[in-house]
C-alpha cells in the first residue's frame, strides 16, 4: 500500500505541476453534500454491506475477496472494515491482506470508470497510467513480501 501510495502521490505532483489551472480561470464551486448523490451512495453503501455480510455467513472466508472487490469500487472503508472483522481470529492474515488490497484495486479501477465518464480524455488517460503503475507496484511489493 505504501508503495502504491508513493507513486500516486509522485504522480500527482508530476500532474499538478504541468497541468495546473491558470488563476484566471474562475472555479464554480459546488456542494459536496447534495442530497440525491449522498442518498445513492447510502444505497449502495447499504446493499453492498448486507450482501458481504451474508456472502461471509453463508460461504466463509472464501468469499472475502470477492466481497472486497465488489465494495471496493464504491468505497474502500466498507471493504477494509469488512476484512478486519472477518480477520478478528478467524480468517487467515494473508486472505486479509489480500482482501484490503484488492479493495484499493477496485477503487483505482472505479476512479478511473468515473474519469472516463466525466473527464477529458487527458485526464482519464493520465490517471489510468498512473493507476496502473500504481497498482503493479502495490501488487509486486505485496507478491514479494508474501514470499
Amino acid at each position: 500500500m505504501i508503495a502504491a501510495a508513493l507513486i500516486f502521490a509522485a504522480g500527482g505532483a508530476a500532474l499538478m505541476t504541468k497541468t495546473a489551472p491558470s488563476a484566471d480561470e474562475p472555479v464554480e464551486p459546488r456542494n459536496p453534500f447534495e442530497l440525491v448523490p449522498l442518498l445513492i451512495f447510502a444505497a449502495l453503501f447499504a446493499v453492498t454491506a448486507t450482501t458481504g455480510a451474508a456472502l461471509m455467513k453463508g460461504m466463509g472466508h472464501s468469499s472475502l475477496i470477492g466481497i472486497s472487490a465488489a465494495s471496493g469500487i464504491f468505497d474502500v472503508d466498507i471493504a477494509v472494515l469488512t476484512a478486519l472483522r472477518a480477520g478478528d481470529g478467524a480468517a487467515p492474515l494473508q486472505i486479509v491482506g489480500d482482501a484490503v488490497l484488492v479493495a484499493v484495486l477496485a477503487k483505482a479501477g472505479g476512479r478511473v470508470l468515473v474519469a472516463i465518464a466525466s473527464g477529458t480524455l487527458r485526464y482519464w488517460t493520465s490517471l489510468a497510467a498512473i493507476s496502473l503503475l500504481a497498482a503493479g507496484t502495490g501488487v509486486a511489493v505485496s507478491v514479494l513480501i508474501a514470499r
